[in-house]
């Protein structure tokens, strides 16, 4: 296939030697005691291998990005340049072999080799010892030392992945659902007395949207249709009810989408968890509901690659299939004459590996993959080396991988928690990592205003409203890497630590976008956010600018791009600032009753996410502006 390479100014783009060139093979070490993990227990490692120097592939990665064009490689050229040389493949499969484990394949980079074993076998082999521990409610295998190589193979092997188990988490929210109490009529800030028995306190306290009368769900379908009768902390354009989720046209109408966008010719990859066997027929239900055109079921498919699920791993499977209707009917919305194809992850332990092999996969011929997950903590380096390195070759091949930033802000309020700890993949030189936004469209599904998601929460209590303690409760993630050099395309921010995210998109779930999916046999719409609606809103929109400009047209990793423009004065991102509004909602949290209770949207609770003019840690460069689709590549 001919390439149409994009032309931008960006001269002198360069990398700083990052963490991930440091030959590395130590798995992170995991502090305290776990059980130990029976000997017998199957254990699937993948070796990194060294084949040309880090520095020479972080250039090649830079070199696809910047100067006057791209230059992917195919995967063919790729390995011949910078796969691992026949005899080290050979030294290191002979090494397996008589170390008891039996070698797999080798990937089409040349890079990442498979091998299958046993605990037995992974311990006596790396020298460590496996333990089970509980990570984010996951109870995984880790390693409570780091792996060592033997001499003859040690410089051969830059990463060992899989004896401690990395768990992804889908970064979706749903604001909490409450029914009123039943007879009662909720007041509204502009209704006239009827004589009926009014809501109790603990009630909610605005009418129902249209066609929901009788369900209990009390939120409006644009920014100000209804506004309860609550004490106005902001004035009456800066305060609503919360939203039932925006429909298909509000959705492309924030972006400026026009029916001519729809991107076709383009394929959206999307990587999750297990598969939901109702996606399809979910998405085509909430489309009828959304006005979206229908799904075509040979435009959506569902990629499985051969692996196999841990043992004694219990991800929330419930959460993964939320995640996968939410990425797969924001996809179409955005962009509905593409193709859609879904890979999941035997577990959410695998993500890696899904991902890994989209990359390794000449037949898939997509240049967009959307991952909507992240671990919780920023790894360690040796940790990150075997991401890092899959994520520099995607690169060089013109891949774009786009990661969410997270929904849990600077993380201080997790347990165990630290402020300023950023989200892995995002945190990745090589990726576009995307935050999030809070937008209100009026009645004519015009934006009335937009600012990024850190939202804060007031209890009303004796007529007037007050924080709550702790006040954070949701918002994009942000932050400076705590390893991770900053590439030079953000040489023009503070600091010398990577920088996340790069551009955002919708993300508040009070102004989310409705979805549905059935969950225990029973098929539900409703409002979902958090950057997990964020990533593939931008991943989508790359695939129509990519779509406008020819079929042979591919951006390929698309932060450095945007710096660029925004460098040289012509950004293809709208600023996002500071905006004071709140949204009223009947309920925040399960542990909290119903009753009234006002989000402040931007309020500035953890300070290093505020939105400000410029570059924010909340929502990056900004959003994808009226102009974005023929900007990204001119």
């Amino acid at each position: 296939m001919h390439i149409r390479y994009l032309r931008f100014a960006a001269a002198g783009i360069a990398v700083s030697l990052l963490a991930l060139s440091t030959p590395a093979i130590a798995a992170p070490v995991v502090p305290g005691g776990g059980s130990t993990v029976a000997p017998n227990e199957p254990v699937t490692l993948t070796l990194t291998l060294a084949g040309a120097k880090p520095a020479d592939v972080e250039r090649s990665a830079v070199a696809a990005v910047g100067g006057k064009a791209h230059r992917f490689l195919d995967r063919r050229q790729l390995r011949k340049r910078f796969g691992a040389s026949p005899a080290r493949v050979a030294r290191v499969t002979s090494w397996a072999r008589n170390a008891g484990f039996s070698v797999g394949h080798l990937d089409s980079t040349g890079t990442r080799l498979t091998i299958h074993g046993t605990a037995r076998t992974a311990t006596a082999a790396l020298d460590t010892r496996l333990q089970r521990v509980t990570v984010d409610g996951v109870t995984v295998r880790a390693a409570a030392s780091p792996a060592r190589l033997p001499a003859p193979v040690a410089s051969d092997v830059l990463a060992v992945s899989g004896l401690t188990q990395q768990v992804a988490r889908p970064l979706h929210v749903r604001p909490r659902q409450v029914s009123a109490a039943p007879g009662c009529v909720p007041a509204l800030a502009s209704s006239r007395p009827t004589g009926n028995r009014p809501c109790a306190t603990s009630a909610p306290k605005a009418r129902p949207a249209a066609g929901s009368s009788g369900t209990g769900r009390y939120c409006n379908t644009y920014w100000g249709q209804w506004n309860a009768d609550v004490p106005q902390k902001y004035g009456p354009d800066r305060q609503s009810n919360q939203l039932c989720g925006y429909n298909g046209a509000q959705l492309r109408s924030l972006y400026g989408l026009t029916p001519s966008d729809t991107g076709a010719g383009q394929t959206v990859v999307i990587v999750g968890a297990y598969d939901n066997a109702t996606t399809l027929a979910d998405a085509n239900k909430a489309f009828v509901a959304n006005g979206v055109p229908a799904l075509p079921a040979d435009r959506y498919q569902v990629k499985r690659y051969p692996t196999t699920p841990t043992a004694g791993v219990d991800c929330d499977q419930n959460s993964w299939h939320l995640e996968q209707a939410l990425d797969v009917q924001t996809v179409h919305t955005i962009a509905p004459a593409a193709r859609i194809v879904y890979v999941p992850a035997a577990d959410c332990t695998q993500l890696e590996e899904a991902l890994a092999q989209v990359i390794g996969d000449a037949s898939l011929d997509a240049s967009i993959v959307s991952n909507s997950w992240s671990m919780l903590a920023e790894p360690d380096p040796a940790a990150s080396t075997a991401t890092n390195s899959m994520l520099a070759r995607a690169t060089i091949l013109g891949i774009g991988t786009y990661f969410a930033s997270g929904d849990y802000g600077d993380t201080s309020t997790l347990p165990g928690g630290r402020a300023g700890n950023v989200s892995f993949p995002a945190s990745s030189p090589w990726v576009t990592a995307v935050g999030g936004t809070t937008a209100a469209l009026g009645a004519d599904n015009k934006l009335l205003w937009q600012t990024g998601w850190e939202n804060a929460g007031n209890t009303l209590t004796g007529g007037q409203w007050q924080r709550l303690n702790p006040a954070f409760i949701g918002g994009a993630g942000g932050g400076a890497s705590a390893y991770v050099t900053k590439p030079t395309w953000q040489s023009t921010l503070s600091g010398n630590k990577r920088m996340v995210p790069d551009v955002s998109a919708l993300a508040d779930p009070y102004t989310g976008f409705s979805i549905g999916t059935t969950t225990n046999g029973t098929f539900q719409t409703g409002p979902v956010g958090g950057t997990s609606l964020a990533t593939p809103i931008v991943a989508s929109l790359a695939a129509l600018a990519q779509a406008k400009a020819g079929p042979d047209t591919n951006i390929g990793l698309l932060a450095p791009v945007l710096y660029a423009k925004a460098g040289a004065g012509r950004s293809a991102l709208a600023d996002v600032t500071h905006v004071a509004a709140g949204i009223w909602t009947p309920g925040i949290s399960a542990d909290l009753p119903p009753g009234d209770y006002l989000v402040d949207v931007d309020a500035g609770v953890q300070p290093s996410l505020t939105t400000r003019p410029g570059y924010d840690a909340a929502t990056g460069l900004g959003v994808p502006g009226r102009t974005f689709l023929t900007d990204v590549v001119s």
